[in-house]
Formats: structure tokens, sequence, C-alpha cells
């Protein structure tokens, strides 16, 4: 009797276990992390979920397209993968001409967009040539590629403008990001040259597209740029800028001014003078003169 209430008790055991696996009870197993759990439940095909958004699929290829380009050295890997941010930007600022928006932002997209595929052809002739020289690891940029796409997916707006600006602010950060890379690193000479233009021309592009948030008119090319920090008169227009009239002050004459203002009296009329006699005496005995 007692070996038959012990298996009993042992089946009763085993068959509480049996349920509660089957409930999903318990916490995650030990392969199985938090992250793990919040990431997007996988879509039929069993591919992860893209992020949402116009500018999402040009995002993601480009971020892949840069990840898989590489080189013999670190000069030439920035090459090639310069060459896909390029055109992550081209297309990028396609899908906002295409959508419409502010014709501000339009028009740099544009403007950027012609510019950026001049800079591809310039990239690819440098491979074409061939990219020796440098040391150290062929491969420096991968944290910085990270860096970027996250900032960039993260970035959104009120608008499609808005949400382009701030993607493509992400975006020339990490082409400021990659030169300096290549820049402390050292390589080619041609290639290290073209990094530092780069990283110049894209923190002008940066500064501008961040005063085209704020709602600051840029200066025209040439123009000289208006100052940040102005008085109360800079601020009411340019007629408020004209200087207040001051009294005029009576000016002192001058000495010759003086001297023709004062009256002189009038010189007197010299004597007339005695003629001087050029009788000859004998005339003068005749009677002649």
């Amino acid at each position: 009797m007692t070996t038959h209430l012990k298996h009993m008790r042992s089946a009763l055991a085993v068959s509480l276990l049996a349920v509660t696996a089957a409930c999903g009870g318990g916490s995650p197993t030990n392969n199985q992390s938090a992250s793990s759990m919040n990431m997007p439940e996988p879509m039929g095909n069993g591919a992860q979920a893209m992020p949402s958004g116009p500018f999402s699929q040009a995002e993601m290829q480009m971020h892949e397209r840069m990840m898989a380009a590489t080189g013999a050295n670190a000069s030439e890997t920035w090459v090639r993968k310069m060459i896909e941010h390029h055109r992550g930007a081209v297309e990028m600022s396609q899908v906002l001409i295409n959508g419409g928006g502010d014709p501000g932002f339009v028009e740099m997209a544009r403007t950027g967009a012609q510019k950026q595929q001049r800079e591809i052809g310039e990239l690819e002739q440098m491979l074409a040539g061939g990219i020796t020289g440098g040391s150290g690891e062929a491969n420096p940029y991968r944290p910085v590629e990270q860096s970027m796409n996250q900032q960039m997916m993260a970035a959104t707006g009120a608008n499609l403008s808005e949400t382009w600006a701030r993607k493509m602010i992400a975006h020339h950060q990490g082409a400021v990001d990659m030169s300096d890379v290549l820049i402390r690193q050292g390589g080619n000479p041609q290639v290290v040259a073209m990094a530092r233009r780069t990283a110049e021309d894209q923190r002008r592009e940066i500064a501008h597209l961040e005063a085209m948030l704020r709602g600051e008119a840029m200066p025209a090319a040439g123009a000289p740029a208006a100052h940040a920090s102005g008085n109360s008169r800079d601020k009411a227009g340019p007629a408020a800028r004209q200087p207040s009239p001051e009294p005029k002050a009576t000016p002192t004459p001058r000495p010759a001014e003086r001297d023709r203002a004062t009256p002189r009296p009038e010189p007197r009329p010299a004597p007339p003078a005695t003629p001087t006699s050029t009788c000859a005496p004998e005339h003068r005995a005749a009677g002649h003169c």
C-alpha cells in the first residue's frame, strides 16, 4: 500500500511539471535574452519587419552597401564607402524631390544630389587608377558606420522636409567622422586630401541645414553674413539703422575768409609823379620846350 502511494505521488509530480512547461511558465531559457524578446516579430518569409518611413528603404540599403564596401587599405576602403554614402544621399534627396515639400529644402536636395553625383565620379576615377599606400587597419570605420545608421534612423521631423533635413545632418556627420578616422590614421596622400575637403564641405552643409531648421534665411553666395547678435536698431530695419542727425556746428572761418569778411580802408591814391623833363638846354633857351 505504501509503495502504491509513492508511485501515485511521483506520477502526479511529473504531470504537474508537464502542465507547467506547456503553459510557458517560468523564466526564459539561458540562450534567450531579454533583448531578443523585444525584437520585431518575423514576417511570413522569415525576414525582420523593416522600420517604416519614406526614407527607411534608402537608409537601410545605403547602410548595407557601406558595410559591405571594403578595400585593401584604409584609403581604398574610405573611397568605396564614400561612394555608397553619396549614393544614399542622392536616393534620399530624390525621395524628397518626388514627395514635394518646402521649396527651400527641395532646392537644396536637388543641388546637393547633383554635387554628390559629381563627387561619385571623382571617387570612381580614383578607384580606377588604383589606391595604394598607408598602413594600419584596412577597415577602421565600422563603429562610425553603425553610429551614423542609428542616428539617421532615429531622426524624424514634423513633415517630410524637416525629416529629410534632420536625417541628412546625421548622414553628413557620418561622412565627417569617417573622414576624421582616415585623417588620423593616415594613408594615400590624394585620398587624405579629399577626406579633408569632404569633412569641411559636410560641416558647411550641416551648418546650412541647421540654420534652415531654425528658420534663418541663408545669404546668397558671396554676400556678407549678417551678425546674429544685433541691437534693437538692427532688428528694426534699415530705416532705424540710419544715424540720428546731429546739430550742425557753425564753421570757424578760415584766415582767408576772415580777412575777406573784415572791411579794410580804401587805399589813398598816390600823388601824381612829377614828369621828368627830356628837353635839351639849347632847345629850352630857344623856347622850343
